[in-house]
């Protein structure tokens, strides 16, 4: 699945599809841990490069809280769950293996609408290309990008997933698809 997502970014990215009004929205981590850079073969590390990843988003309906930090360093995961509805948190910049990054987390339900603190919260993953290396991410980037996620939560679909309050409705339907399409259990043993 991995690879097919990254293959998936690199055509899109060599066949200019991708800019600054075309984002591939991600559901999940940008981040890719347990592949090495190389180790695979050489297109899996050519899949790697950050600048394919220039206009994409990773989205997460999960994640762990206690990775947001105070200013002293200690975990503070109460600021995302305190979050008021449609607000985000700060851009918080961080290096993994070589890629640098911008993450932040936005609230698309309100919290007495979810089961926990944290239903209702997305993170965002941006990879970090060019100047925004040394400098981050631009403000105004920021907020434009929240907000076109935030246009993406509606219409709801309360109920019928377990993970509705941190849906997109974009990625919601892309998800009924694909199961759609998947043999059913009693389908796939009548066949043997």
């Amino acid at each position: 699945m991995i690879s097919l997502e990254q293959e998936t970014v690199k055509l899109l990215a060599k066949e200019h599809l991708l800019d600054q009004d075309h984002y591939l929205v991600k559901d999940g981590s940008l981040e890719y841990r347990g592949l090495k850079r190389g180790t695979s073969s050489a297109a899996s590390s050519e899949m790697l490069h950050q600048e394919q990843y220039e206009w994409v988003l990773g989205i997460s309906k999960k994640f762990n809280p206690e990775v947001c930090r105070d200013q002293n360093g200690k975990p503070n995961p109460g600021f995302i769950a305190e979050l008021p509805l449609l607000a985000r948190t700060p851009a918080a910049k961080y290096e993994w293996s070589g890629t640098h990054y911008a993450v932040w987390y936005i609230r698309l339900r309100p919290a007495e609408r979810t089961r926990s603190i944290f239903d209702g919260i997305v993170k965002v993953e941006k990879v970090l290309v060019d100047d925004e290396v040394g400098d981050g991410m631009e403000t105004e980037r920021i907020d434009d990008l929240s907000a076109r996620i935030l246009m993406e939560r509606n219409p709801v679909c309360y109920g019928s997933d377990a993970r509705w309050a941190n849906h997109l409705y974009p990625i919601y339907l892309t998800e009924r698809f694909v199961k759609s399409q998947y043999v059913s259990n009693e389908s796939f043993l009548q066949m043997f």
